[in-house]
């Protein structure tokens, strides 16, 4: 039996979009993860919105990254410093990345989008030739995993960072499958933690504000 993430309580509505995302969702080994943030993807200086991208972190996983104690707001936020969300996203822990259509799409397109991200990272400086060949052919991978079919309003993806860090593709709490690449996993969550254009510069500040209330909660105590 295939454990299946799916969303497991009502949660906030994004304001652009009205779509309510869920606070929490069940990760592929039935253990809860928590929203840290959400935000929407607009395409073209018609700023067309295409999707609402909410991050999550395993419950289990939060005391892990508090142990890191390397978060620092400002610098995830920054431009032109990639040191912090690289870091983070070296942790041992499960994120997840919640992709919900605000109009009818195909898997085709979102792969395509998602495929650009990782392109633009390689072509940017963040591959080394030694890596190259590994991730292209992890790339080809990716690509295949993605349904053909209609990908309608209302249901949504989940693509995980496992502790191993290897990511884990979901469909409407169906399995479709995983690519076993640290670096195609680790750049697909930068494309949206990018300094330079982000993906959703509004998903990243939320995340930001997320990760910031819940790694420094004892703070406020």
């Amino acid at each position: 039996m295939t454990l299946k993430a799916i969303a497991t309580f009502a949660g906030i509505i994004e304001p652009e979009s009205k779509i309510p995302i869920p606070t929490y969702i069940s990760l592929y080994d039935g253990t809860k993860a928590k929203l840290v943030g959400l935000g929407i993807r607009t395409v073209s200086f018609l700023k067309m919105k295409v999707y609402v991208i909410a991050m999550y972190i395993g419950e289990n996983d939060i005391e892990i990254l508090k142990k890191w104690k390397g978060y620092d707001k400002a610098k995830f936020l920054s431009s032109t410093d990639e040191s912090v969300t690289s870091d983070l996203l070296d942790q041992p822990v499960d994120l997840a990345i919640r992709i919900e259509p605000v109009r009818n799409t195909n898997g085709q397109h979102l792969r395509d989008g998602f495929v650009r991200a990782l392109t633009n990272r390689m072509q940017n400086g963040h591959l080394n030739d030694d890596d190259a060949e590994d991730v292209l052919e992890a790339l080809k991978e990716f690509k295949a995993q993605f349904p053909k079919s209609l990908v309608k309003t209302g249901t949504a993806m989940i693509l995980t960072k496992q502790r191993d860090g290897y990511l884990r593709i979901e469909y409407e709490g169906a399995y479709i499958g995983a690519v076993k690449n640290k670096w195609l996993t680790k750049n697909l969550f930068m494309g949206y933690l990018a300094a330079d254009n982000p993906i959703s510069e509004k998903a990243k500040i939320s995340i930001a504000e997320g990760f910031d209330k819940i790694l420094n909660i004892s703070n406020t105590v």
